[in-house]
């Protein structure tokens, strides 16, 4: 008898057992079926809600970007004129030391009514100002990004730029000390290449900056991803 009512017990003990088991991983179930649906739930609300506001935001850069290179391939277009005028009179003051040199006489510049002619055609370029308020706009849009970088470098190259062609035939003096301020020997002349290659330079990272707007406007925004690596 006793053994019938241990086996009896057992039985019922490993009953017991397994319905708390089976219910257990029924809780279980239920309870992770819950936390993917609400983790799906959220991934759909998510993309409905983000994916609009991503196209809006991306709409707006692709303004910005495209209005930034507007102003820059503009302002490359008008240096053009200005960059040759630079070359010139880089390169005729080059010219005049030579001559000053072979011909013993002090060298005085060029005349007023040259430099002026170069000067004036220079100064038609006007500032940077435009392409400086155009960078600006591209940071407040995207700002820490390559596109950001990019359109700073093509206003870096423009300031040089500028900076060249205002100081379009300036000589450098070998030694300021010298007594003789006339003395063409002391006169280091400006490279006529040098604003030509400025120019360049811009118009290089213009293209760069078209490039690196373009893969940014095309490449899947990872920050707007549905994250759903999280436990609800």
């Amino acid at each position: 008898m006793d053994g019938e009512v241990t086996v009896a017990l057992i039985g019922g003990v490993g009953a017991l057992v397994g319905a708390l088991l089976g219910g257990a991983a029924t809780v279980w179930t239920a309870k992770e079926q819950g936390r993917m649906a609400v983790q799906t739930a959220l991934h759909t609300a998510r993309s409905t809600y983000l994916g609009p506001l991503d196209t809006a935001r991306r709409s707006a850069q692709r303004d910005v970007f495209a209005a930034f290179l507007t102003v820059s391939q503009e302002w490359a277009r008008s240096a053009e004129p200005a960059t040759e005028a630079a070359r010139r009179w880089d390169a005729d003051v080059g010219r005049l030391l030579d001559e000053c040199i072979t011909e013993g006489r002090a060298y005085t510049g060029l005349s007023a009514e040259l430099r002026q002619h170069w000067s004036t055609s220079i100064a038609r370029l006007g500032t940077t100002q435009r392409l400086t308020e155009a960078v600006q706009h591209v940071l407040l849009e995207a700002a820490a990004t390559d596109v950001a970088r990019a359109a700073q470098n093509v206003e870096q190259h423009a300031i040089r730029l500028a900076g060249l062609l205002h100081g379009a035939g300036e000589t450098q003096l070998l030694d300021p000390d010298r007594v003789s301020p006339g003395d063409p020997s002391n006169h280091v002349p400006p490279s006529p290449e040098r604003s030509p290659n400025q120019l360049r330079a811009l118009k290089e990272a213009i293209d760069a900056f078209t490039w690196t707007a373009a893969t940014h406007l095309n490449m899947r925004d990872a920050d707007n991803a549905p994250d759903i690596s999280h436990s609800a």
